[in-house]
């Protein structure tokens, strides 16, 4: 392994939540990092940060060449990550295009390493008592989520390119990220949807956090010592919504009441939204697919990750306890 003072990582996604914190843990060690964005996006999550800005689109291919060019590693954390619309064309440009263009440029340049942030809807799920590891395969009807199959699609591109011996690669599966962020993000998204409210509705599923820092220092250990062409999935707790938004309420102080929805409802609802999307081609939220995962236990297990690149395992209330000064501070708050 080269010491980190003659390393140079190219991040991409680095102003996003699970990027940013990438890019934190790869100075905290002394690594050279290199961004690549586009001018008009938001920069605050790096602010003071020592990095090397370039600037360009992840969905032209020149870009990415010449963003490749002159480092020795790739992390590539950018995605179009929200979950609708649901078909699959939507996410090809952003989710599938620009990996193959990444993969292409660090086989071209002989990348040492490339590492690929995934997701855990590319891995079968799980319940509490038997989570989903790495051996599970992709569930089928995740086809149906136009971001859930682009993320697989883009991963077994990479990893058929590892397996063909053309490229060193490693896979990280993230579930669910909790993390400070100075901007709108899945946190403030699902911490706004209980705090500010005397009562909220919660699915009947339930899904894994993980904490960013966690996540990152994962991220980077696997650079230095992943093992080539392997998934690693990044989990943490594994909580029921209504245990989660519980846990929420408390360390928010902030009382509410939570209110069940039926699993029937919420599916007629998802199909509703599947519908409409299909007749008029709105992007709905709430479509069959996004309807059934949230009445599913969407369960993993860190076991692999903590134990061969020493994923930190933290729990759900610690990493919502790191998230909520900057959501209050998103908001104008200092607290409820």
């Amino acid at each position: 392994m080269q010491s980190p003072i003659s390393m140079k990582v190219l991040v991409t996604g680095a102003n996003g939540l699970l990027g940013s914190h990438v890019v934190r843990e790869l100075l905290r060690r002394g690594y050279e990092v290199r961004v690549i964005v586009r001018r008009q996006s938001n920069m605050a999550a790096l602010e003071n940060h020592d990095v090397e800005y370039f600037y360009g689109n992840l969905t032209v291919k020149e870009d990415i060449n010449n963003a490749v060019k002159g480092c020795t590693h790739v992390i590539h954390s950018a995605a179009r990550a929200v979950h609708s619309p649901s078909h699959l064309e939507a996410y090809r440009e952003v989710n599938i295009d620009s990996t193959r263009y990444i993969t292409d440029a660090c086989r071209k340049e002989g990348i040492t390493r490339l590492i690929y942030v995934s997701t855990a809807n590319c891995i079968g799920y799980g319940t509490k008592e038997n989570p989903g590891t790495e051996v599970k395969p992709f569930i089928s009807w995740f086809r149906d989520s136009g971001y859930a199959y682009s993320k697989y699609l883009a991963q077994q591109y990479v990893l058929d390119e590892v397996n063909s011996g053309a490229l060193d690669a490693v896979v990280v599966n993230p579930t669910f990220i909790l993390g400070d962020f100075p901007v709108v993000a899945g946190p403030a998204k699902i911490f706004s949807f209980i705090l500010f409210r005397k009562f909220a509705f919660y699915p009947p599923g339930g899904k894994n956090f993980v904490d960013a820092d966690a996540a990152a220092t994962a991220i980077v250990n696997a650079l230095e010592r992943g093992r080539k062409g392997e998934c690693y999935l990044l989990a943490g707790e594994n909580l029921s919504y209504f245990e989660f938004l519980s846990l929420v309420s408390s360390e928010a102080n902030h009382k509410v009441k939570l209110i069940p929805i039926p699993a029937f409802l919420l599916k007629l609802a998802g199909r509703l939204g599947s519908l409409a999307e299909k007749i008029f081609g709105f992007e709905v939220a709430l479509t069959y697919v996004n309807a059934r995962l949230l009445c599913v236990e969407n369960y993993y297990s860190p076991a692999k990750a903590a134990d061969e690149i020493g994923l930190p395992v933290i729990s759900a209330r610690e990493a919502i306890q790191k998230s909520l000064p900057a959501f209050f501070k998103l908001k104008g708050r200092k607290n409820l």
